[in-house]
């Protein structure tokens, strides 16, 4: 097997798909490995990195294409697929997008072309070695909760949270709010045996039921500061949990209840991670921060990983491969 590492061409990207640490690995399990030059600069890991580790450094992205039967990225390139020297066998390894490019995933398929989408890998618990998707989303959680955090108006007291969604991201949310101080999270999920997890992570509350219905009670109650929407399945469309009704709501109740003290009464912020999966809020917009006329913020960025390359790149690259081992034990003509 050859596997291939072309250098990230999305928007912002900064992480790698492997690590010189996980071509070592590769390279001892009889993998050879081809890393496009400058592909690890952004997370911090030299061409001569790779090399020392064993692996091939060529100058361009053709080679890659043309000499591997796997190629391993983060996310998928920004360049057209079809510009590459693609052929039936080949395997291409990372985040997918399979919602938005599910026609060009099934138009290389019938080419003999897999993608092995991160996306699509079965959750359990704990995640899997090779759970990218759970690695990164604990990377995001945290992060959109630092954002989120930093749009709101200072207020003199622990900030009232709210969290949807108890996967990888909610639960790297909760313990983050934990982190900073604020008041322990409320918790959405839509299964009871999730509270247990929520609850280790510094949860306050949880309510197993993600009807929006339920969802607008609380706010008009509990009148949250912060909301973090990550409520969405593995290859599936996310579930609107955020109406109108309840962003009205909570732009009434936006530092009102208990304790609100001086500095209250600026907007609500509303940080929704599931907006490519069609966001769990009627608001969200890609990769977009909007102000509504009641002083609701609400905001999605793209890629929140990326704001710490190295540490990212080292838990994907791990998780990638894993991957691509699980897939020489099945594949071993390769």
């Amino acid at each position: 097997m050859i596997v291939g590492v072309p250098r990230e061409t999305a928007s912002r990207e900064r992480r790698v798909a492997l690590t010189p640490h996980d071509i070592r690995g590769l390279v001892a399990a009889g993998v050879a490995v081809v890393v496009e030059r400058s592909a690890g600069l952004g997370a911090g890991f030299a061409d001569a990195d790779y090399a020392a580790a064993g692996a091939g450094v060529v100058a361009d992205r053709q080679a890659i294409f043309g000499r591997c039967d796997v190629v391993a990225w983060v996310k998928k390139p920004a360049f057209e697929l079809d510009s590459m020297p693609l052929r039936p066998g080949m395997r291409l390894v990372g985040f997918q997008d399979p919602i938005a490019r599910r026609d060009e995933i099934d138009a290389l398929r019938g080419r003999g072309i897999d993608s092995v989408a991160f996306e699509l890998v079965p959750r359990i618990d704990p995640p899997a070695s090779h759970d990218a998707l759970s690695a990164m989303s604990r990377f995001a959680g945290r992060l959109a909760y630092a954002e989120g955090r930093e749009l709101l108006s200072p207020r003199d007291r622990p900030l009232r949270v709210l969290i949807l969604g108890c996967g990888q991201a909610g639960l790297a949310a909760v313990a983050a709010a934990v982190d900073h101080g604020d008041e322990k999270p409320t918790v959405f999920g839509n299964r009871a045996e999730q509270g247990a997890a929520a609850f280790a992570c510094g949860a306050g509350v949880f309510v197993p039921d993600t009807s929006p219905d339920r969802i607008r009670d609380h706010i008009e109650r509990e009148a949250p500061d912060l909301i973090c929407c990550a409520a969405v399945h593995r290859g599936d469309r996310a579930p609107l949990l955020l109406d109108a009704d309840a962003l009205d709501a909570l732009g009434a109740g936006a530092g009102a209840g208990a304790g609100a003290g001086a500095g209250a009464g600026a907007g609500a912020v509303v940080v929704d991670l599931a907006a490519k999966a069609g966001g769990n809020c009627v608001a969200t917009r890609v990769d977009t921060t909007t102000t509504l006329a009641n002083g609701v913020v609400v905001t999605h960025r793209s890629n929140y990983p990326a704001a710490q390359p190295r540490a990212a790149s080292v838990a994907y690259g791990a998780a990638t491969s894993a991957m691509i081992l699980r897939l020489l034990g099945s594949a071993p003509h390769l």
